[in-house]
């Protein structure tokens, strides 16, 4: 089954790779971006939108990393919490006995 998930995941990676390359390819005019204080030479816009694509998914998971750390962290603790607990032997039953009607 591994096996199977791996080779899943490399078609996946190469059919985007060449997906992204056709795109490139199919977008050659070449643009110049000018930001506030640098001005970037001439590339095409494949590749600047390609590369605003990349920059947007990596700072995403950039900011994404430390809620999905402490719910890491979180997660672990509970569990130990659960062995800790499956392995402890459960509380005696105490039985009350009402004094009401007596």
């Amino acid at each position: 089954m591994a096996i199977l998930k791996s080779v899943f995941y490399v078609i996946v990676v190469l059919t985007f790779i060449i997906l992204g390359l056709v795109f490139s390819f199919r977008n050659q005019p070449l643009v110049n971006v000018d930001l506030l204080f640098v001005e970037i030479g001439f590339l095409s816009i494949g590749f600047w939108l390609i590369a605003s694509l990349l920059l947007g998914v990596f700072l995403g998971l950039f900011l994404a990393f430390p809620k999905r750390l402490s719910q890491a962290l979180k997660i672990r603790i509970l569990s130990k919490k659960i062995t800790a607990n499956a392995s402890s032997p459960p509380p005696a039953r105490v039985k009350i006995e009402s004094s009401k009607g007596q």
